[in-house]
């Protein structure tokens, strides 16, 4: 494989977010690059045994990792270390970033 296109990926949405989820179950056990635009409140998340790395693609985004508050910009890349809680929130409009992390198991949930 190559490439995934657009409609190849699994669309998610929820109130505040937006995006794609690109899977790559032959790379690193398992691997699912995201694109996601945040209006709203990421949600609090504990992870697992892989880290989380995100890149600012646009806007700003106040994030809370482990307790540490800080704010990150367009072209800043956060790591997420394994077994961390965090959250993320957009500041002042619309945030856009790329997230690598581990394989989402969608199960029997069909494509959107």
């Amino acid at each position: 494989m190559n490439k995934i296109s657009k409609q190849d990926a699994i669309h998610h949405g929820r109130p505040g977010v937006d995006g794609y989820y690109y899977q790559l179950p032959n790379i690193e056990h398992g691997t699912t690059v995201a694109y996601a635009e945040f209006t709203g409140e990421h949600g609090q998340r504990t992870i697992g045994d892989r880290a989380r790395i995100y890149y600012i693609l646009e806007g700003k985004a106040k994030f809370l990792v482990n307790g540490e508050t800080f704010e990150a910009q367009i072209g800043d890349c956060i790591p997420i270390p394994p077994k961390s809680t965090y959250n993320l929130w957009p500041i002042d409009g619309t945030l856009k970033i790329l997230l690598y992390m581990e394989l989402i198991d969608f199960g029997d949930n069909p494509k959107k």
